[in-house]
């Protein structure tokens, strides 16, 4: 549930230098005692941003994740000997060292570090999100279960749980602040407690454990799962638990400006509506909502619809400036946008060794570019393209002002029909001046001279 932070953005809103420590599936207690060891050998750590999740509520204190193997506990010890359980694992040394050595002397080898940035990042591993996704065959709706409410057992449960693996940090270490965040899980998830009456436990059972919390002054409690356009639209998550990382870099810009906090004077209420919402939700109305084509196009509604960042249309914006090469300006597109008619193949050698978005950047393009002095706190580009003929096809290109590529989407024409398509890039790595190139129809000099595609609707969300 925090494998999609960014340390870079984490950096930029706290002011710190961090890494990124996950454990997919960890439980609380597995989470806990990493950050004892963290804190132990760490003085310097000042900020633990760590998400409590939503279904273990009811865990004990106890509990690990032991479907893996056998947990290496040593690891966490004092006991430097047992550490030969790892070092010479036979899976550590021909899985991963081997292989690593192996690769090594391969020609053309490019070593490297992979970024706090990219590490456990499931975003891009062909994850799909949406309604078809998550319930192919629909959503059925059901008559609300009999109510089951929490147990003083579960109560106790709780209690030894979050006073063990929660709190108990914060009061050994006063002078570092923990920022917990409840994880946001989706409306579907929710459905099947309101089905057997456990969304009156659910509920309990997270007031009792924020009122555990709300005790340390210096833990600082948020939750998400009140948001409703975050929840009930189901383009945010890949299954019933896993939003997009879009969802993680809005919960980091909420806790850098203390929204959606809980407090002793706002808890209560926000139990109350939280309540409400899945109760009194229309599931029924999940399956009408529309898939999105990109997923990603999600996170330019987010950044629309819940930042309040207003979008500008490229093609018409005072602020951007638009030049065309062998490509001509048309109306009534897209949804009745301007577009940008594109006719013609580059000129670049066949099996040229410069990248097609280099050759497109430093020599010729077939359509246009696009100059944005600053795009401020708009983070997607959205276009839409349809193929008209021969080997019209589309490859955009996004360069900073350094001509640092920042992003890219190439398809040819062999895969795309003669319908409009979407298109969105993630630009949120890229601060200020950007240069977008929307490049159509063959990216070398053997294609066809009337290849035609059109571009329109093309925004900055």
């Amino acid at each position: 549930m925090a494998e999609n932070f960014k340390k870079t953005e984490l950096d930029k809103i706290f002011g710190v230098n961090s890494i990124k420590v996950c454990y997919a599936g960890g439980s609380y207690k597995e989470v806990n005692d990493n950050l004892k060891v963290a804190l132990t050998y760490n003085s310097d750590l000042r900020l633990i941003v760590r998400g409590l999740d939503t279904g273990r509520f009811l865990d004990n204190a106890y509990v690990m994740r032991t479907d893996l193997g056998t947990y290496p506990t040593y690891l966490y010890d004092e006991n430097p000997f047992n550490d030969v359980k790892y070092l010479f694992n036979k899976d550590v040394i021909f899985g991963r060292a081997y292989a690593m050595a192996w690769s090594n002397d391969r020609e053309n080898f490019a070593p490297g570090i992979t970024s706090f940035d990219e590490y456990s990042r499931w975003q891009y591993n062909n994850y799909t999100f949406g309604i078809k996704t998550l319930s192919p065959d629909g959503i059925e709706v059901n008559p609300p279960g009999k109510p089951v409410h929490l147990t003083d057992d579960l109560r106790e449960t709780i209690k030894e749980n979050i006073t063990r693996n929660v709190t108990s940090l914060a009061d050994e270490y006063p002078e570092v602040e923990f920022y917990y965040f409840f994880t946001p899980y989706s409306v579907i998830w929710y459905q099947s407690l309101v089905d057997n009456g456990k969304i009156y436990q659910q509920v309990e059972a997270e007031q009792y454990i924020i009122e555990l919390i709300l005790e340390h002054e210096n833990i600082k409690l948020f939750s998400f799962n009140g948001i409703g356009d975050i929840t009930t639209d189901i383009n945010n998550y890949k299954d019933l638990l896993h939003y997009g990382i879009w969802v993680n870099s809005y919960m980091l810009e909420c806790m850098r400006d203390n929204k959606y906090r809980l407090t002793k004077d706002n808890y209560q209420q926000y139990l109350e509506e939280e309540l409400e919402l899945y109760l009194n939700f229309d599931y029924g109305s999940l399956n009408r909502q529309v898939d999105y084509e990109n997923d990603f196009y999600a996170a330019t509604l987010m950044n629309e619809e819940i930042r309040e960042v207003e979008p500008i249309d490229l093609l018409v914006h005072k602020n951007s400036k638009v030049e065309l090469s062998n490509a001509e300006f048309v109306e009534k597109q897209y949804d009745g946008k301007k577009g940008v008619r594109c006719v013609g193949n580059l000129q670049r050698e066949s099996g040229s060794e410069i990248s097609v978005p280099d050759y497109i950047n430093t020599t010729e393009y077939i359509g246009a570019k696009i100059t944005v002095d600053s795009i401020g706190k708009r983070n997607y580009l959205v276009v839409y393209g349809k193929k008209v003929s021969d080997h019209g096809q589309s490859m955009i290109c996004v360069f900073n002002e350094n001509n640092k590529k920042i992003n890219e989407v190439s398809i040819s024409y062999s895969e795309i029909d003669d319908e409009w398509h979407q298109y969105v890039l993630d630009l949120s790595a890229v601060e200020g001046k950007i240069i977008i190139y929307l490049n159509s129809d063959y990216a070398d000099n053997i294609g066809g001279r009337n290849s035609e595609y059109i571009f329109s609707d093309i925004m900055l969300y």
